[in-house]
């Protein structure tokens, strides 16, 4: 299934990647949702996982680099997994993580959340980085057509040609705060995604640590 990829993956693409009958892979995979959960099964086995040990917040962490790196390394992966595809390796880690939580003082409930908040957080960066960088068919304009079509539309909202009525130029388009906004707001766009999703994830384990995390924890 990784031979082919995700992109690209159909009953007849694996099927003459295989070398083998119809018939033959509808015993393993009745539908492409079962052929996505096996390439997903295999993409999870090739990953060196962490040790579930230590510290809560830097093993949690490595968690979520490890997986965005396992979906990286699959283009359209993220994609599938976004659609609700979860083979039972995915449930078994999400459950390890949660459980070496509770190990260290998170009550189930938080134990859960957390894991939620980490994991949702690599898959739909990754689903992003996907759409973005046009690596799946189902992209939209890209990540460079959207940095252009942003500006563009905010020069015409500056203008007033935009259709928008008078009260969305109140406040003064060329203010200094408005154009440090832009500035970020292309830095986002066009950041190196692994940096992103970086900046992400503190702000994630940080705000784990002030609210759900035992705090007599050692993280």
């Amino acid at each position: 299934m990784l031979d082919v990829g995700f992109n690209e993956l159909t009953f007849a693409a694996v099927r003459d990647r295989l070398g083998v009958g119809e018939s033959t892979l509808y015993r393993h995979a009745p539908d492409r949702d079962a052929l996505v959960r096996i390439g997903l099964e295999q993409a999870l086995a090739d990953v060196a996982w962490p040790a579930l040990a230590g510290p809560w917040r830097p093993m949690l962490e490595s968690y979520a680099h490890a997986a965005w790196q396992a979906l990286a390394a699959h283009p359209g992966s993220a994609t599938e997994v976004a659609r609700g595809v979860v083979p039972a390796a995915m449930a078994a880690l999400f459950v390890d993580v949660s459980a070496a939580l509770m190990r260290a003082g998170f009550t189930a409930e938080h134990a859960v959340l957390s894991s939620d908040l980490v994991f949702d957080l690599v898959a739909d960066n990754r689903r992003a980085t996907e759409h973005l960088d046009e690596l799946v068919s189902s992209a939209g304009p890209g990540r460079a057509r959207i940095s252009a079509d942003w500006f563009v539309d905010e020069a015409e909202s500056a203008s007033g040609t935009s259709g928008q009525s008078d009260t969305a130029s109140v406040s003064p388009r060329l203010a200094p705060e408005r154009a440090a906004l832009r500035e970020s707001v292309q830095a986002a766009i066009v950041s190196e995604p692994l940096a992103w999703f970086v900046a992400k994830l503190d702000v994630v384990l940080a705000g784990i640590t002030a609210t759900l995390a035992p705090q007599s924890a050692d993280t």
